[in-house]
């Protein structure tokens, strides 16, 4: 079984490649000339806290081809899309383009997709795991480091767009901008309009001693003392 590379849970847009090999062979050459209307061919996908699958199948005629190879196009309801990407340089290669949906089941862990059907296919089963974390975004890593000492931090000073000079959320000599797009709640208030519970989200962030962060506008300033944490 091939493990694909991760994505985020409700990922979008996700392009697949997988390999299928030659049946009728012993040397793991790649199965050719298979298209989304080959005879028999079933695409099926289960996420590991589901327990039925989700098929694509010729006979049910919910395979369709792909129009562009690497540009993503959204199939047909119930549908997905399978094209060959290059018989002579990539022998066995195919791409997949499965609904976003597919990618998006709650608490799932992990898509599996099992490939089957077309007479001298070998079957071919794909296992993509599924995070909470986007392992594509800028500055990933020390996103990660943070997260797992505590994403929270104390307001020095702000404004109603601004954070200044947070403490305990952006580690030391690194680029802040991992927290772009980031969601950041107001833990308690320490006057008497409340923020507890509030939240923004992070438009920038800038610096690395005195960091600055750039957030959608608040109804008031926090003020200094204020708590949040950010996921």
């Amino acid at each position: 079984m091939l493990i694909s590379h991760s994505f985020k849970r409700g990922q979008g847009s996700v392009i697949l490649r997988v390999k299928i090999f030659d049946s009728a062979v012993t040397t793991q050459a790649g199965k050719t000339g298979l298209t989304s209307a080959s005879a028999g061919l079933i695409i099926s996908t289960i996420v590991d806290n589901a327990a039925t699958p989700v098929l694509y199948t010729v006979t049910a005629g919910n395979v369709e081809g792909i129009t562009t190879l690497g540009t993503y196009a959204a199939p047909t309801a119930s549908k997905c899309r399978f094209g060959e990407v290059d018989a002579t340089n990539h022998k066995g290669i195919y791409e997949l383009q499965i609904a976003d949906a597919r990618f998006s089941v709650a608490a799932a862990k992990s898509l599996l997709i099992s490939i089957s059907g077309p007479s001298g296919a070998a079957e071919c089963d794909v296992t993509i795991p599924l995070t909470d974390l986007d392992p594509y975004s800028t500055g990933m890593a020390f996103f990660d480091r943070a997260i797992r000492s505590g994403v929270t931090g104390t307001i020095a000073a702000s404004s109603t767009t601004t954070i200044l000079n947070t403490s305990g959320v952006l580690p030391v000599g690194v680029d802040p901008d991992q927290f772009k797009g980031r969601v950041l709640t107001f833990d308690k208030e320490t006057t008497t309009t409340a923020l507890r519970g509030q939240s923004t989200v992070i438009e920038a962030s800038t610096g690395v001693a005195s960091p600055v962060l750039t957030v959608t506008p608040l109804s008031r300033a926090p003020a200094a003392g204020d708590t949040f944490s950010i996921a």
